[in-house]
């Protein structure tokens, strides 16, 4: 019943956030809407080769947005009311009734991952510690803000969250198998939302080389330490499913929940693609002279279009494809790098300010104009991080995370690293990593608590009574 009244508090405040604010989908999000309304009618991305269809004004089709969030919010959208998406004088007209429909379903999303957060410290850290996590993560005002908007980490989060979940219910489970199926599809369901969640991949990995299936339960020694042959068959099979069978199971259903997508891309783009073709994009975004030199946020990513120099290459856009314009991107991002061999290690540092909220207050601003986040909440989300990662760095040297599984916290500084060397808004690209310091700070709290109990039971305090005790009293209360 707990659980359950902090998880409804969690929505509570949720749909509270989104009935009481106003919102704009702006950059992405106006994007992410058009496409689900495009797939709510069609089934799919549209498949014209028209100019204008790709991103950056190059030839369709498209592979640039992966598709798990746009197909997430064309579901929403067919509940909802089949609302129609419509491009007038060449922009993008969004119906309310669209905006408020996929802004429930983010509040929704959240209240998932304040579960999924409660779920995965409860297999890993314990009972108080989940249920501290669950209240956190329900009143953290980061989450809380992120629900009110329209961003894929919303739906990445809770895949990830749930991928790892199942490899520690794995561990723990005689019969393995179902639960790495379940991580592996889940991963490759959070690849299909964000492509740097691959990186979950790794801990899932070392999830699989330590599961232990249930023949290999009876595979101890005998007297003088030696295995009769068929326990010494079962210690052999165990070593081959930890070394290739689950490993392989686990990255095979990650492959396959991405095939049907992979096809796509290879049927109407004449190309493989892996899950998007941002990367030139992406990468020349950051890796430019103007972003490396910008006096106010360093290395801070911009559109191709707003880069000095890349006035032909616009030009030549609307007879390009994505993945052609993607290539010549790509290619000058690397270009910069060779020339500059400090750059990532300096975009490295750059971004990971920002992630820490160090960047001063023009770069969380801009992050929270660019995804229409309210200012107000924004200074209160950054003020909320600080607290967290104060209880968070308290969290890290307590017993319950010392004894957790190292590869849990491998998970939030690869989840770091893949933003700190390209992008890094706030607080959206942080969101996954966010969740682990909120494990981090209910391991913190749980141990002051544990600390502070027996101290309370044996304090005496003053007995009830009103004004001053008489002299020689003795009358004690212990706290119970």
């Amino acid at each position: 019943m707990l659980v359950a009244a902090i998880l409804a508090l969690a929505l509570a405040v949720r749909l509270v956030e989104v009935e009481t604010t106003s919102y704009r989908p702006v950059n992405d999000a106006g994007t992410y809407l058009a496409l689900a309304s495009q797939i709510a009618h069609t089934g799919n991305y549209t498949n014209s080769h028209a100019p204008g269809v790709g991103a950056g004004g190059t030839r369709g089709p498209s592979a640039y947005f992966p598709p798990g969030y746009p197909y997430l919010l064309a579901a929403v959208d067919l509940i909802d009311g089949h609302t129609s998406v419509k491009r007038v004088n060449g922009h993008t007209r969004i119906p309310s009734g669209a905006v408020h429909g996929a802004r429930i379903s983010q509040a929704l999303l959240g209240t998932v991952t304040v579960a999924l957060i409660g779920l995965v410290a409860l297999e890993g850290l314990g009972e108080l510690t989940a249920l501290i996590a669950l209240l956190l993560a329900a009143l953290y005002p980061v989450f809380i803000g992120l629900s009110g908007t329209i961003v894929a980490e919303n739906l990445a989060t809770p895949l990830v969250l749930g991928a790892l979940w199942a490899g520690l219910r794995a561990l723990r489970s005689e019969r393995p198998y179902r639960w790495l199926v379940g991580a592996g599809v889940l991963t490759g369901l959070a690849v299909l939302t964000h492509v740097n969640t691959i990186v979950v991949l790794v801990p899932l990995l070392l999830v699989g080389w330590r599961v232990r299936p249930a023949s290999a339960a009876g595979s101890a020694a005998g007297p003088l330490g030696i295995r009769p042959r068929h326990h010494r068959a079962a210690a052999e099979s165990s070593r081959w499913w930890r070394s290739v069978a689950a490993p392989g199971l686990i990255v095979g259903c990650m492959l396959l929940t991405l095939v049907p997508w992979l096809v796509r891309n290879a049927v109407v783009m004449h190309r493989f693609v892996f899950v998007t073709d941002e990367t030139g994009i992406t990468l020349v975004g950051t890796y430019n002279p103007a972003s490396a030199n910008n006096p106010g946020i360093p290395y801070k990513w911009r559109l191709y279009y707003g880069i000095p120099g890349e006035g032909p290459l616009i030009g030549q856009a609307g007879r390009l494809t994505e993945p052609g314009l993607s290539d010549r991107l790509q290619t000058q991002g690397q270009n910069y790098i060779s020339d500059h061999l400090y750059a990532p290690f300096a975009v490295a540092f750059y971004n990971s300010r920002r992630l820490l909220e160090l960047e001063g207050s023009g770069a969380w601003r801009a992050s929270a104009n660019a995804i229409s986040l309210p200012i107000g909440l924004a200074r209160v989300g950054v003020i909320g991080f600080w607290v967290l990662c104060l209880l968070a760095l308290a969290g890290a040297v307590t017993r319950a995370a010392r004894r957790a599984w190292r590869w849990l916290w491998v998970t939030p500084v690869l989840l770091w690293l893949s933003v700190a060397v390209i992008n890094a808004e706030t607080p959206r690209f942080r969101e996954p990593v966010d969740a682990f310091l909120i494990l981090l700070a209910a391991c913190g709290l749980a141990a002051a608590l544990r600390w502070l109990q027996p101290r309370l039971r044996r304090a005496p305090v003053a007995g009830s009574g009103v004004g001053p005790r008489s002299a020689g009293a003795s009358e004690r209360v212990e706290v119970g």
